[in-house]
């Protein structure tokens, strides 16, 4: 019996659409057309995956099939095309990863005796930047248009801005900002509590 042609929309579903169904329904059409992949040599079946290699992603060897199913490969390329969907559209900013080469801790004033955080450093870029994840716990929201900024420090002073960020009550807030400085002459974190016509408030130190 020979294996059934794959539905196209039983492959993507109903959830894609516009430009991004057409793109998917084209290379459907053209795996369509190149049809069914020939069948691996026997002299390459037998080579075997050694279990050092696929143990560190929870895989086991199994025998190899001489004949593949279209409709498997037709389904492993709509499962590709898919993956790539939701990873070209599905990742925000925080999708940009680094090596941490330094944490500090940090943590709240009386002010907000209850907040801590974490900064986290990562490698200096081509471009100066130090990129920096800045991680807070239970540190209310700035009240009457508020927000609040990190700042390297010297003795508790800011010296140079990092960047500026909000949170929510009862969530933790984690938000991506950048040193564009040196980290000499300074030696702290602290986090200001910036509301219009109120005087800056000193609410987290390291």
């Amino acid at each position: 019996m020979n294996p059934r042609t794959p539905d196209f929309d039983e492959l993507v579903g109903r959830d894609v659409s516009g430009e991004e169904r057409d793109r998917l329904r084209t290379a459907h059409d053209l795996l369509l057309r190149a049809g069914a992949p020939p069948e691996l040599s026997p002299e390459l079946e037998p080579v075997p995956w050694p279990d050092e290699a696929l143990a560190p992603i929870g895989l086991q060897r199994r025998r190899p099939e001489r004949r593949r199913s279209w409709l498997v490969v037709a389904s492993a390329a709509a499962a590709i095309a898919l993956v790539a969907y939701v990873i070209g559209h599905g990742v925000g900013s925080n999708s940009t990863s680094f090596e941490v080469l330094a944490t500090k801790h940090m943590h709240g004033t009386a002010l907000a005796p209850r907040a801590t955080g974490t900064i986290e450093v990562g490698q200096r870029g081509t471009d100066g930047n130090w990129p920096m994840l800045v991680d807070v716990v239970n540190l209310p929201p700035a009240p009457d248009g508020g927000y609040y900024q990190l700042w390297l420090s010297k003795n508790q002073k800011p010296v140079s801005l990092c960047g500026s960020f909000n949170t929510r009550r009862g969530f933790e807030t984690q938000v991506r900002l950048s040193a564009a400085y040196s980290f000499k002459g300074v030696n702290g974190w602290i986090v200001m509590r910036e509301i219009p016509g109120v005087r800056r408030q000193l609410v987290m130190t390291s």
